[in-house]
């Protein structure tokens, strides 16, 4: 197994750089097992926040791969301001991919640098740690380094990121669209697939990385003597499995809850004992603070939590 140090890891970092996104990522997928990124993880990143002053972090959605053979989903959500990203009659947008997990700003932080930090070999510390290919979708990765102040978690920066790539421009790239800004909804429609409460971050990580993989690997899954221009969706290496049947096996054997925050939390009263549907303050609960508040969209949230737990003190 290859030893990574902070300068083998700089160096291949400098080397991937002269590649487009959609080459590094096809050679991740095709790369020989002794190859440089034989050792690396893909991690996708999505962040959700409030789109509106003061800007908070609401979840995010880190899903890695290794090579297809490892697969994570996960969904965070930090628990102070869980209610903003709630609607009254519903609760949260549903996690499709795993369990969602609640958690403080703090142990965020702490899994993402884990993620970040996964050793190559872990009886041997000098082996380094494996290289990271962070992959977010257009300007969600922008975002995120503006609203740095909020969330202090820039994984560009960090000496294991060998490769940036963003997930929107590689269809492009793979002439799967003309269109450098397409949006999500529009690129999973090329692949015949529908997605599902994209609000909730960890979905749109998985299908972030769903719409990156298909588009990386157009011609190797789609290209035939029946579909010589590899036009997603028709025939091809793909047609004995379509897409659509991947992202359901995906749903239906989620990824297990890391050992972090609580899989139980209730955005309604802060309680660690029920979730959102079995709080005894269903229908009556209302934050004053956000009921007089002269913000239009807090006062519309105000029926989602009480005030003792308002992210907005």
């Amino acid at each position: 197994m290859t030893h990574f140090t902070t300068a083998k890891l700089l160096s291949l970092r400098d080397s991937l750089s002269a590649h487009p996104d959609q080459d590094v990522l096809r050679s991740y997928f095709k790369g020989s097992s002794s190859g440089p990124l034989s050792s690396a993880v893909l991690v996708t990143l999505h962040r959700n926040w409030t789109t509106h002053p003061p800007y908070r972090l609401l979840s995010l959605g880190p899903h890695a791969e290794n090579l297809l053979r490892e697969l994570w989903c996960l969904h965070l959500v930090i628990r102070p301001t869980a209610h903003i990203d709630s609607n009254t009659a519903t609760g949260p947008p549903p996690f499709h991919f795993g369990t969602t997990i609640y958690v403080s700003l703090t142990e965020a932080l702490d899994m993402l640098y884990a993620i970040w930090h996964q050793p190559i070999d872990e009886y041997n510390p000098k082996a380094g740690f494996r290289p990271i290919l962070y992959m977010s979708f257009g300007n969600n990765d922008s975002v995120g380094k503006i609203r740095r102040p909020a969330f202090d978690f820039d994984p560009s920066g960090i000496d294991t990121t060998v490769a940036t790539l963003d997930a929107q421009i590689i269809p492009q790239q793979a002439k799967i669209t003309r269109h450098a800004d397409a949006s999500l909804t529009y690129l999973l429609s090329q692949f015949n697939l529908k997605g599902s409460d994209e609000d909730n971050a960890g979905n749109s990580a998985v299908y972030t990385t769903t719409v990156a993989v298909l588009s990386s690997l157009r011609m190797e899954l789609y290209a035939s003597t029946k579909n010589l221009v590899a036009k997603p969706g028709q025939t091809g290496v793909s047609s004995v499995k379509k897409a659509s049947e991947v992202v359901q096996g995906l749903m239906d054997g989620p990824t297990p809850p890391p050992p972090w925050g609580t899989d139980v939390f209730c955005v309604r009263c802060g309680s660690w004992e029920h979730g959102f549907k079995g709080c005894e303050w269903e229908g009556v609960a209302a934050c004053e603070k956000c009921e007089k508040s002269r913000v239009q969209w807090r006062r519309e949230n105000a029926g989602t939590h009480l005030g003792d737990v308002c992210g907005f003190r």
